[in-house]
């Protein structure tokens, strides 16, 4: 009889601690794991006094950590196809090009180069080139000129147009000028808006009746330049700055020239003499569009200590719900979006990588303070691969 009694009474303590148990597993709140990185980052990091390292960051198998080499050294600018696939980039002795999936790389073009950018299909692409010292007009004040080229991937380049600089005084840009040191070349760099046309500033000093080929100048102008035989310039009042064009569509982030505010965006960039882009933001920041697809991404300082993120409809550019973030970025940082526009990766200096959920804003650091690669310093964002 006691025997039974104590075998109930166990029988019944046994049952309560389980019921407890099972309680608590259910009421337990699930610990936060963090936005997780996926695929292949690449990212130039260091001094760039002679070129940077271009690092490669890769996802470990465990999730939970990340690989890292350094790809080449001494790099300037890079610039990766529209389809991820393969990577342009500059240094001391030209242009090369690198294969992303088998890491093999062909030179393309000799010379002082900078200003890289792609054709949409992936088949061509433009840069700037400082002309020689031997290149410019005797007794000239001027700087020394730059050439505008289009090249396929065999280096087979097309001079598109030289700027002239004749008595404007202004200062040639710096052998691989930085992206802040593009400022100092007054026609700045190319926007591609499909495999045949793209938009550069033409600038001609104070000389307004310049010729060229028997066509009458304009003094300053944005230019459409379609690459037909012969190649065709359609010049219009100076107008707009482009910012940005999104690489699988048509729309464009715009502003005002010499103006860094407001930020407007354009559904088309076909027509720019009758352009009639939409607000997008005023003091805000642009940042970037998400991968494979058109919605842009910015960034607005609320305070001095935080700021907030938000997007735009590709399809009405009506400002959707933003996500405040504890923190704000310097002027030099770099952001990359993903395909599904739920991840940023941010770089910021002096050696910030972070990982943001867009949607929530949850931002962790990519490594742990003890796991950051040696040299990770100043890091200006590439590409990021997804798997």
């Amino acid at each position: 009889m006691h025997t039974l009694a104590r075998y109930r009474i166990g029988t019944v303590i046994i049952s309560c601690a389980l019921i407890c148990v099972l309680i608590a597993a259910c009421t337990r709140q699930p610990s936060p794991v963090g936005p997780k990185f996926r695929g292949r980052l690449l990212l130039l990091a260091g001094e760039t006094t002679n070129g940077a390292d271009l690092f490669e960051l890769s996802g470990a198998p465990t999730g939970s950590s990340y690989n890292y080499s350094i790809v080449t050294t001494g790099v300037f600018e890079a610039a990766a196809s529209p389809d991820r696939t393969r990577l342009l980039y500059t240094t001391k002795d030209g242009i090369l090009l690198r294969d992303l999936r088998t890491g093999g790389v062909k030179p393309l073009v000799k010379g002082e180069n900078y200003c890289l950018a792609w054709a949409p299909d992936g088949n061509r692409f433009s840069y700037k080139q400082k002309s020689s010292a031997q290149e410019k007009a005797p007794g000239s004040t001027a700087g020394t000129p730059t050439k505008l080229y289009v090249s396929d991937l065999d280096g087979k380049a097309k001079l598109i147009w030289e700027d002239l600089f004749a008595n404007s005084g202004t200062v040639s840009p710096p052998a691989q000028p930085s992206v802040l040191e593009r400022a100092a070349d007054p026609s700045g760099c190319s926007q591609w808006i499909a495999p045949d046309r793209f938009i550069f500033d033409r600038f001609l000093g104070a000389l307004p009746k310049q010729k060229k080929g028997g066509e009458v100048l304009k003094p300053n102008t944005t230019t459409l330049v379609i690459l037909s035989d012969p190649v065709k310039f359609v010049d219009t009042d100076r107008k707009w700055s482009i910012e940005s064009v999104c690489q699988v569509g048509t729309a464009a982030l715009v502003r005002p020239h010499d103006q860094n505010q407001p930020f407007l965006i354009a559904k088309s960039l076909d027509h720019l003499e009758t352009l009639n882009p939409s607000p997008a933001c005023s003091g805000c920041r642009f940042v970037g569009f998400a991968a494979h697809s058109c919605v842009p991404f910015f960034i607005e300082e609320i305070t001095a200590t935080n700021s907030e993120l938000f997007s735009l409809n590709p399809f009405s550019w009506q400002r959707q719900r933003g996500t405040r973030l504890s923190q704000t970025f310097s002027v030099a940082a770099t952001m990359l979006i993903n395909s599904s526009a739920r991840l940023m990766i941010l770089g910021d200096v002096p050696a910030s990588l972070l990982l943001i959920d867009t949607e929530t804003g949850e931002t962790v650091p990519f490594f742990a303070k003890s796991a950051q690669p040696p040299g990770l310093l100043f890091p200006r964002l590439v590409v990021w691969i997804e798997n």
